[in-house]
């Protein structure tokens, strides 16, 4: 029976390439950085990405089934349209910093605690997703989808233009700012006014309306 070939890289350094250099079956990616990358429409299938990083990339629409997302940092990068959802399970870890992620696709993915910094997510698909204690500081997700997905200690206070439905997903000790509270009760046809006298804030609710996961 033939052994299956692997191609490993360890500590590379690739800059400016447009051609992923991978084997014919299996290539490891460990500890190496990308720079300055075009791989649009790249295939990754079969390959493992271990504590990498991803630095001023274009991503858009990258083929990513069965690929390993181990310990991944994305920062600076173009990911129009990437789906996430069909990555490999086991490992899953991805952080995004001041990236475009319009459109990308994160279904059913387990990944708590993740950050999303300075990211424009428009149009993002979180259904089902487990993102517990993530963090989506100064963010855009707006029309970002939200059903049946966990957010239990997720942090949206200084996110913008979400819609989260709390009778859909699951939200126990999630924050928010009173500017947000507008996305929660948005299905509800309430409006929410905040009162401030003399720069204090006179009346930031919370509810607890029956059936909200909080």
């Amino acid at each position: 029976m033939p052994v299956e070939e692997v191609v490993e890289h360890l500590h590379q350094v690739f800059d400016k390439i447009s051609i992923l250099p991978t084997g014919k079956k299996s290539t490891v990616f460990d500890d190496c950085t990308f720079k300055n990358c075009d791989l649009t429409e790249a295939h990754f299938y079969g390959c493992d990405f271990v504590k990498c990083t991803f630095d001023n990339c274009n991503l858009s629409m990258v083929k990513l089934a069965n690929v390993g997302l181990d310990n991944i940092f994305f920062a600076n990068c173009k990911m129009v349209g990437a789906d996430f959802s069909h990555t490999k399970d086991f490992l899953f870890s991805a952080n995004f910093t001041n990236c475009i992620l319009d459109y990308a696709a994160f279904m059913k993915k387990k990944n708590r605690k993740a950050k999303f910094l300075g990211c424009s997510l428009k149009g993002a698909d979180f259904a089902e997703a487990d993102l517990t204690e993530a963090k989506f500081d100064k963010c855009d997700l707006s029309a970002a989808v939200f059903v049946r997905t966990i957010l239990n200690g997720a942090n949206f206070i200084t996110a913008v233009n979400f819609t989260i439905d709390p009778e859909k997903n699951q939200l126990r000790k999630a924050k928010f700012s009173t500017d947000g509270l507008a996305g929660l009760l948005e299905n509800y046809g309430i409006i929410v006014e905040v009162l401030v006298q003399q720069g204090k804030v006179l009346y930031a609710g919370s509810s607890n309306f029956a059936g909200w996961h909080i």
